[in-house]
């Protein structure tokens, strides 16, 4: 029975149990244990608990701690940590004592489920039974609060360890030093790196892969440089990880020619480069635009007997896309076809979605009649992304051509399919013929979505049309659908365009009343609506809300705060937005600056203006087209402010003023 147990084998150790029954010999406890294992490897352990807790029972076999230990075991394996540590529990009200493995496995299985409480409860449990904690069971405690980002209590756990003379292994701090690197906490990882020699442990080349992959995440190239060299001094040898590791590093960072030498390294030390090292940099050369360079790459690798893979393809046929090579992306499509790498559309689709997401739509119906003359068949989500595309430039007639051909493909429309012709509806104004495909949708089976509904009623409020938009939104509330924050944020802003501001701050209240979480963008809104009813005092309020509950102003917020306080005279007001927003990190852009610019000029807060004119010299920042426009209306010979000309800095002002 432990033979084939140990083989895999749970049927076989079924059958010889039922053969010791038959044959009336008597059962012991390591009989038991022995199918108790087989059935929690074959994941029944829903059998080997009642077998526990029922069969030994009536066979006259009490279960010992070993076998409450394989149960428990097995239900954790099976994720049902509740029975689990009911059975734990169960075994001690019969009087049997865990043992350390058991309390440990325990505790593991809580850390890993993030109930540090619970985990704590049974550690103190166990210390009072006299049972001592080993490294194993401190070591679980630590990666369960080090996953969990409580670093303090990871460390208050590993100083409890050493108190009672545990000393923590490679593992553990290993572990430790993992979960800090994910954490972005190299500095901390990097404190516990350099303090394993003192606790006996020598780094290994676990630690010094731990330590490279926290560096390249966190950018600290320098760090990452020096690691290696320290790994190289103390002797220890890379090995593909580590290599795998640079080369990666390398190549995100442009720097070919090291990511290049890697190989030549790899190779030194008898380490083979496989298909991952040769992606990574070829992936980073077709990003590059350094084709040629990524085709040689291509090249050496199979010359180096390494098979490209499905992922090898797609890179280069991506890359070969987006640098209009369509000729060499055919030829590595039918390359890859008769490689038996193209078998679904997961290929084909990242092609198509990238051309048209270029407006290259074009491009991707040749790409797309392509595959489909070499045989392949495309798919629902294929066809979706070519009528995407052409959603996107405009073209909705020829999108209703694509769906045509899908439908004579004998592939059905998907809600993701009426999703987008609505949207390219709705994009042009053709909001009859959305409403008209919305209910032949309906017709057809496909139910409404939630993004259905916003993409209707934003097109319905864009064109004016604010009581259909109403009551389409009042048909999706009835209807059951979830009304999420987009499509608030759609109603709300559409009732505010369309003069119906005391209705969205009403709807605004009631939402607030609502466990809804509401973004800034809700707030842009409402802080607009609040100023166009000259409820200066309400948006005041509403922008500190935003930090208050945990928001972040956008640029878009600083906007609307700003403009408006020029637009109501209150220019001390605006530039202290302004500075606030410098002070938070938000950097303002062209389109802020040249905003503020045209609301002081048509203020005619002339040298208010002039400082943010400035500003935008000082940020290298260009003056729009329209800004430049108003300039010269306002300031030429028949201007209302051509008597103000002077105080616009000499670049700004029109040359007809000039001399």
């Amino acid at each position: 029975m432990d033979c084939c147990c140990r083989a895999g084998r749970p049927d076989l150790v079924v059958a010889f149990f039922g053969r010791l029954i038959r044959l009336g010999l008597r059962l012991d406890v390591i009989a038991f244990s022995n199918l108790l294992k087989g059935l929690c490897k074959a994941k029944r352990s829903n059998e080997a608990l009642d077998l526990l807790l029922h069969r030994m029972p009536e066979l006259d076999c009490a279960p010992d701690v070993f076998s409450y230990s394989i149960v428990i075991n097995g239900c954790f394996k099976e994720g049902e940590v509740d029975k689990a540590c009911n059975l734990f529990h169960e075994m001690i009200q019969l009087g049997v004592q865990p043992d350390v493995a058991i309390y440990t496995s325990i505790i593991d299985a809580l850390s890993k489920c993030g109930a540090m409480d619970k985990a704590e409860v049974v550690l103190r449990q166990m210390v009072d039974q006299g049972i001592g904690p080993d490294v194993m069971t401190y070591s679980s405690l630590i990666h369960g609060y080090s996953t969990l980002g409580q670093w303090k209590a990871a460390v208050r756990v590993l100083k409890e360890m050493v108190s009672v003379g545990v000393r923590p292994d490679a593992v553990t701090l290993n572990s430790f030093m993992d979960s800090l690197c994910k954490h972005r906490r190299t500095k901390e990882a990097r404190d516990i790196f350099d303090s394993m020699a003192a606790k006996g442990h020598k780094p290994n080349i676990v630690s010094y892969t731990i330590m490279l992959n926290g560096y390249v995440k966190e950018g600290c190239f320098d760090d990452m440089t020096g690691l290696i060299n320290s790994m190289l001094q103390n002797g220890i040898v890379p090995d593909h990880h580590v290599f795998n590791i640079l080369i990666n590093a390398y190549s995100k960072r442009g720097l070919m020619d090291e990511a290049m030498h890697m190989f030549e390294v790899m190779k030194q030390q008898g380490v083979n480069p496989d298909v991952v090292d040769y992606l990574v940099v070829m992936d980073s050369l077709c990003k590059m635009g350094k084709m040629a360079a990524a085709m040689d790459k291509f090249n050496q690798m199979i010359n180096q007997g390494v098979s490209p893979n499905k992922a090898v393809y797609q890179c280069l046929v991506l890359g070969s896309c987006s640098h209009g090579d369509f000729v060499k992306a055919k030829e590595l499509i039918s390359e890859a076809v008769n490689r038996g790498l193209c078998s679904n559309s997961v290929f084909f689709y990242p092609v198509i979605n990238d051309l048209c997401k270029e407006g290259k739509v074009k491009e991707a119906q040749d790409m797309f009649d392509f595959i489909v003359g070499i045989g392949q068949r495309p798919d629902v989500i294929m066809y979706n992304s070519l009528m995407d595309g052409y959603c996107l430039v405009g073209k909705v007639e020829e999108a209703l051509r694509v769906l045509d051909a899908m439908k004579s493909a004998g592939l059905q429309p998907d809600a993701i399919t009426y999703a987008i012709l609505l949207n390219g509806y709705c994009k042009i104004g053709r909001i009859a013929d959305g409403l008209s495909l919305f209910r032949e949708m309906s017709l057809s089976g496909v139910k409404p979505t939630t993004i259905m509904y916003s993409i209707i009623l934003d097109g319905l409020f864009r064109s004016g049309r604010t009581v259909s938009a109403k009551e389409k939104f009042n048909t999706m509330v009835e209807s059951g659908l979830p009304v999420d924050v987009r499509t608030y944020n759609i109603v709300l802003h559409g009732l505010c365009r369309n003069n119906c501001t005391g209705e969205a701050i009403e709807l605004f209240k009631k939402l607030c009343a609502t466990n809804l979480k509401i973004n800034v963008i809700t707030f842009n809104t409402m802080i607009s609506a609040m100023f166009k009813t000259r409820r200066i005092g309400e948006a005041k309020d509403l922008f500190a809300t935003i930090s208050a509950i945990g928001l972040v102003p956008s640029v878009v917020t600083y906007s609307v705060m700003t403009t408006n306080f020029i637009k109501e005279g209150l220019l001390a007001e605006a530039d202290d937005m302004f500075l606030a927003m410098e002070k938070a990190g938000c950097a303002p852009d062209s389109r802020l600056l040249n905003h503020v610019v045209s609301v002081l000029l048509e203020n005619g807060a002339v040298v208010k203006a002039a400082t943010y004119l400035a500003k935008l010299d000082a940020k290298q920042l260009s003056l729009e087209a329209s800004t430049v426009s108003l300039i010269v209306s306002l300031f030429s010979r028949k201007g209302k402010l051509r008597e103000h000309v002077k105080l616009l800095p000499v670049k700004y002002q029109p040359p007809e003023m000039l001399g």
